[in-house]
C-alpha cells in the first residue's frame, strides 16, 4: 500500500462490520501493518476475526482472487483464513477507498524458518495446498509474461538506482529465458508463503496457511522458492524442499532444474520492488528507510553472489 493511501480508521471499519457483517460494537485494533495492506483484529462475544483493507482496483481484484483459492483450500481441510461472506453474500465491501474482507481467525503460532521441524512443516502444507488447487496448462507467452521482469518497469530510474542492478536483473531475464518457464507446473498459488503466514496449532496438530492477498496463477516453484528464500536458501531448507517434493506437489527433478533459477527471480523482484521504495520514500510496513536498504542489501547478496 502506498504511502500516499489514507488508511480507513478503526471506527470505519467497526462501522462497517456492524452495518455489513451484523457485529454490532466489535472490538477492533489495528494489526501490524503489512506493505500492500492493512489489517485489524476483530472480537465479538469471545470469537474473533480478522479484517483487512486493501486499495480499490487492481490491489482489489487480487484481494477477490486471493479469497477464493482461501476458500478452496480451507475445503481440503487447510486453515486458510478463509472470507466470513457479508449479510448480502458479497465476500468483500467498499469502505473509504478501500475493499474490506472479514476473515477467520486462524488459531497457532508462526513457524519458525530456521527450525527444521517447522521447515518440514512448511514444505509439508504448502504441498497440500499446491495439490488441492490443482495444475493448470499454460501457453508459452502467457508463461513468458508473468516471469518478464522488465516489462513492468515505467521509471528506468528504478534500473539504475545502484550500478549493479541493472545488469543483474537483465543475466537473470536471461537465464529465466534458458528455463522456458512453460515447461513448469502451474496453477494457483499463495504468492507469498513466507514463515509468518503459516499457522501451527499444537492443540489440533494443524497447520495452516493465511494471508491471500498476492495470490495469482504463477509456476508452483515460485512459491517453493519464496519459502525456500526465506528459510535461509537452497542449503539450509534441505528439510524443507524434502518435505515439499515427498508430497508430489513437484517432482524432485522439476524442483532441481527450476528452484535456483527462481530464486534468481524473487531477489530480482525484491530488488525492483525496494529500489522502488527507496526512490519514493515508502516505509510502509517498515520503521524507517533502513528496513528497505536492508532487504534490497540481502537481494544484492543473492544476485552477485560469486558462485554465479
Amino acid at each position: 500500500m502506498s504511502h500516499h493511501t489514507t488508511v480507513p480508521r478503526s471506527q470505519t471499519i467497526a462501522d462497517a462490520l456492524a452495518r455489513h457483517w451484523a457485529l454490532p460494537d466489535a472490538e477492533v485494533s489495528p494489526l501490524m501493518g503489512g506493505m500492500n495492506s492493512v489489517t485489524w483484529h476483530v472480537r465479538h462475544d469471545n470469537a474473533a476475526w480478522v479484517a483487512k483493507a486493501v486499495p480499490e482496483g487492481p490491489p482489489a481484484v487480487q484481494l477477490r482472487y486471493g479469497l477464493e483459492l482461501a476458500l478452496r483450500v480451507e475445503d481440503a481441510g487447510i486453515p486458510s483464513g478463509a472470507p466470513v461472506p457479508a449479510r448480502d453474500g458479497r465476500r468483500t465491501v467498499p469502505v473509504a477507498g478501500h475493499e474490506l474482507a472479514l476473515l477467520r481467525w486462524v488459531p497457532g503460532r508462526e513457524l519458525d524458518g530456521h527450525d527444521e521441524g517447522d521447515m518440514l512443516l512448511m514444505g509439508a502444507t504448502l504441498a497440500r495446498v499446491h495439490r488441492a488447487l490443482g495444475s493448470e496448462p499454460v501457453s508459452r507467452d502467457e508463461a513468458w509474461s508473468r516471469f518478464d521482469l522488465l516489462a513492468g518497469i515505467d521509471d528506468d530510474a528504478v534500473l539504475d538506482a545502484r550500478p549493479w542492478m541493472r545488469p543483474a536483473i537483465e543475466a537473470v531475464a536471461t537465464r529465466l529465458r534458458r528455463l522456458r518457464p512453460e515447461t513448469l507446473t502451474w496453477g494457483p498459488v499463495h504468492g507469498d508463503p513466507a514463515p509468518e503466514h503459516f499457522r501451527f496449532d499444537p492443540a489440533t496438530g494443524r497447520c495452516g496457511l493465511i494471508d491471500w492477498g498476492a495470490s495469482s496463477p504463477w509456476a508452483r516453484v515460485y512459491d517453493l522458492a519464496t519459502v525456500v528464500m526465506d528459510a535461509g536458501g537452497p542449503h539450509r531448507a534441505r528439510p524443507l524442499i524434502r518435505a515439499y517434493t515427498d508430497r508430489d506437489a513437484l517432482s524432485p527433478e522439476e524442483t532441481d532444474r527450476a528452484l535456483d533459477a527462481l530464486l534468481d527471480y524473487r531477489y530480482a523482484i525484491n530488488a525492483l520492488y525496494y529500489a522502488g521504495r527507496i526512490l519514493h520514500g515508502d516505509v510502509t510496513g517498515v520503521a524507517d528507510q533502513s528496513g528497505n536498504e536492508e532487504r534490497l542489501e540481502r537481494a544484492r547478496r543473492w544476485l552477485v553472489r560469486p558462485s554465479r
